[in-house]
């Protein structure tokens, strides 16, 4: 039983990440493969008696684990114990580090944990990742077509669209269909009726069934259902926590659609409450407004202002490679490219 609690740890790579852990009682959730164990593993590289062990590993008999586990802390052979894939009556010893992990947000912990979700990699991390002494630009190009899981920057241009598929199967399993469906949605304003109504079309689905689906989804950062700024009736713009998933599903693709999603991501890791307006793309709680045009000219981008007429603290035109300020109609503006916007300070 020590070596399968031992052997991740033991043949762990670091990966550097945008921020890390204290210490203490953690709960970490978001989507697969967003490096939730990775970021465990690496604190627990701090402590001289780490424990891990992974609930759904066929090898290991919870039981007998959870056994092993008493006695080692009664041994006091153990300073840190990670869990990943908790569930809720996973018997937990009474030590001053765990960190639990899991897919969702939405399951029993008790009282005394912090719960942390952890996202793909941002612009900055991903670039962080790389080995290869990469160009700032080149390091874009592979972000903006292989998106933001940590894993891609590691695997061959040939491997990268199978693995996407392979993950989505795994974690969807009979609903991989319905979450293809939803992908051709990105970035696009819809209500879950209206997904519902155009989804039955073309598989053979209830109404509860998409509504608990989308739930689910949710609550481990899969999908993120974006609300109107003054209307939470109107109708939700649906982003995906890996933003370029579409080259994997769809035949048909919308390089606007992608590059908004990328934004949004990237304004995720950044601001605590986003919203979309009539006029803008994004507004945070200071009332900065964002618009994503990715090949925009000055004569656009002032057209989008004046169409706008409503002035907001800051006014950012998020685009590919276009960098400018201005002013229109008593409005200030500035247009960044992505790369520098995610790699400015926030």
């Amino acid at each position: 039983m020590e070596e399968y609690f031992l052997e991740k740890i033991q043949n762990f790579t670091i990966l550097p990440r945008r921020f890390g852990l204290k210490g203490g009682k953690i709960h970490l959730f978001g989507c697969a493969k967003s490096g939730k164990t990775s970021i465990a593993l690496d604190f627990a590289q701090k402590f001289k008696n780490p424990i891990y062990i992974d609930c759904n590993d066929p090898r290991i008999n919870v039981d007998n684990a959870k056994s092993t586990l008493l006695k080692y802390y009664l041994e006091k052979k153990i300073d840190i114990l990670i869990v990943d894939n908790f569930f809720a009556n996973f018997t937990l010893p009474k030590l001053e580090n765990i960190i639990l992990i899991s897919r969702s947000k939405n399951i029993c912990l008790p009282n005394d944990f912090l719960s942390k979700q952890i996202y793909p990699l941002s612009f900055e991390e991903y670039i962080s990742f790389d080995r290869r002494n990469l160009s700032i630009n080149t390091l874009f190009n592979h972000f903006l077509k292989d998106g933001n899981l940590p894993e891609m920057q590691y695997l061959s241009e040939y491997q990268k669209i199978s693995r996407k598929q392979e993950i989505n199967s795994l974690v969807f399993g009979n609903n991989v269909d319905l979450f293809k469906n939803i992908i051709s949605y990105q970035s696009r304003k819809i209500t879950i009726n209206q997904l519902y109504m155009q989804i039955k079309k073309q598989l053979r689905i209830s109404k509860d069934k998409i509504y608990s689906f989308i739930d689910e989804i949710q609550s481990n950062g899969m999908i993120y259902l974006l609300s109107h700024m003054d209307d939470f009736k109107k109708p939700k713009k649906i982003y995906f926590y890996d933003f370029s998933i579409s080259y994997a599903f769809c035949a048909d693709k919308s390089f606007q659609a992608i590059f908004e999603n990328m934004v949004f991501l990237e304004l995720l890791s950044r601001y605590k409450a986003i919203h979309y307006t009539d006029n803008y793309d994004f507004i945070t709680e200071e009332n900065h407004v964002f618009a994503c045009i990715p090949f925009p000219d000055q004569r656009i981008i002032e057209e989008k202002i004046r169409k706008s007429q409503v002035k907001h603290s800051k006014t950012t035109i998020i685009t590919i490679n276009y960098d400018i300020e201005g002013k229109t109609n008593d409005i200030n503006w500035r247009a960044v490219s992505f790369m520098n916007f995610a790699l400015e300070d926030s």
